[in-house]
């Protein structure tokens, strides 16, 4: 069975909480030990010192001057032979006899006298159960006798015990207080986190447009990156269905093209043959024109339906782009003069050679003239360019117009199947020129043109490469 992981509120939370912990009582216990050893040290040298200045000559022996000593330095004074035996003292001897006989105890005595003239003997004990510093040092003027300076702690104790509990108290203060402070911080960050999962958990890319609320904190850009990443699962799940679209198109398309490509040319035959005999004169001959034209815009959208139905299968030869380009506009020259359309070509001279099928490719530039020309119902100027790319290895063609141009919320739309700006169109030349261009490994994108009009262009590789999208993908 897997280890259950404690929650990320409470992973951040325990670490805050020791640390408040460890740092207060290692603070606490640092500082108790300084401000002991501080006063413990200063008790001593006002000892050594009081002792110092008492043992000096005969002032220890003198009890109008160890009284003087008990009232200025509020510590008590024996004065004892080694024998033990007291010459002065500020204790009551009735009351205090217990106090001056730990004082004056033997190992006590026998090290003062022990050692060296001038020499101070501190002791911290405990004197007649309170505690107490004693400070022994032999008299100058009597080199058998010892004077003792006792100093009663208990209220240094008293007040080191009051420091204890107001360092403890702050200790476990600051750890309330980092839990809480830790609580809140871990909740302003743990929340977003948890509301961005219960929101990833309702979302569902393509059925909403709903968005987590995004931020300028680490967690709204993890937000913005989360949205961003359902902008690209919509944008991908819109693409799939244009491509299922397309896949759909292309089945209908062979079907609808072997139904009625037998009985057209049939009929285009037989209006052919009338057309020759002249069988009704003149009078016949505008009604026939008539019938070849629509029965040559049917072959077109067959010829279309064909194309989309055989994606991918080329046939390449080593070309020359502006060749290629010269013959279309050619083909397209008395549709151009009838139009009363201007070309003006800009072709790079000397561009390498690009491997191509020629007669498809022929045919998706052709599809993308016939556009641009229809969109110059009233004449205008039609502008074709080759050049290198600045990529290596790829060669640009621009085909712009000056007419009436595509509705912005059109662009992105154009190149899906059966999307067109004209009453009569089909809308499928584009779809059939992005397709061609694709299977070339290349791409082609349409624009607005300003002031007005439209360009498209096409990006081809010098090289032989295979397809850079599936025939069909509308994607950009």
């Amino acid at each position: 069975m897997p280890r259950r992981r404690l929650r990320l509120h409470y992973r951040i939370v325990i670490p805050f909480v020791l640390i408040a912990i460890v740092i207060p009582a290692a603070g606490a216990l640092i500082a108790l030990s300084l401000i002991t050893g501080s006063l413990e040290s200063r008790v001593t040298a006002q000892a050594r010192e009081t002792v110092a200045l008492v043992s000096r000559s005969d002032y220890a022996i003198n009890a109008s001057i160890v009284a003087s000593v008990r009232q200025i330095a509020n510590a008590d004074v024996v004065t004892f032979t080694a024998g033990g035996a007291i010459i002065a003292t500020t204790l009551d001897p009735t009351r205090q006899a217990g106090l001056a006989q730990a004082v004056m105890a033997a190992d006590a005595t026998r090290e003062v006298m022990a050692a060296a003239g001038g020499t101070t003997v501190v002791r911290i004990s405990t004197c007649a159960g309170e505690p107490c510093v004693v400070a022994y040092r032999r008299v100058a003027a009597r080199p058998d006798a010892i004077v003792a300076l006792i100093i009663n702690t208990s209220e240094l104790d008293a007040v080191m015990g009051t420091i204890t509990r107001t360092i403890l108290l702050s200790a476990v203060l600051s750890v309330l207080v980092m839990a809480f402070v830790s609580q809140i911080v871990t909740r302003r960050v743990t929340g977003p986190l948890e509301r961005l999962v219960e929101f990833t958990r309702g979302a569902s890319p393509g059925l909403t447009q709903q968005r987590a609320a995004a931020g300028d904190d680490e967690v709204g850009r993890l937000a913005t990156a989360f949205n961003d990443m359902l902008d690209r699962l919509d944008r991908t799940q819109g693409a799939l269905v244009r491509s299922e679209k397309l896949a759909l198109t292309g089945l209908l398309a062979a079907r609808v093209a072997h139904d009625i490509r037998n009985p057209l040319s049939s009929i285009k035959m037989q209006t052919q043959l009338l057309a020759q005999s002249k069988m009704d004169g003149e009078r016949a001959s505008p009604l026939l024109q008539a019938m070849l034209r629509d029965i040559a815009q049917v072959e077109s959208v067959v010829r279309d339906l064909l194309e989309l139905a055989r994606p991918g299968e080329l046939t390449r030869t080593r070309s020359s782009l502006n060749d290629v380009i010269a013959e279309v506009l050619e083909q397209l020259a008395p549709q151009l003069a009838h139009r009363k359309i201007a070309v003006m070509t800009d072709c790079t001279p000397s561009l390498p050679a690009v491997d191509l099928d020629v007669e498809r490719f022929k045919q998706a530039v052709l599809n993308v003239m016939v556009n641009a020309t229809d969109a110059m119902s009233s004449g205008g100027t039609l502008q074709v360019a080759t050049r290198s790319g600045d990529a290596s290895g790829t060669l640009i063609l621009e085909i712009c117009d000056d007419g009436v141009g595509v509705a912005p919320d059109m662009v992105d739309r154009v190149f899906d199947p059966f999307v067109s700006t004209k009453r009569e169109g089909v809308g499928l030349g584009l779809v059939n020129a992005k397709a061609v261009v694709g299977s070339h490994g290349g791409r082609i994108e349409l624009a607005a043109r300003q002031p007005k009009g439209t360009c498209v262009t096409i990006w081809l590789p010098v090289g032989t490469t295979g397809p850079v999208a599936e025939p069909g993908d509308s994607g950009g």
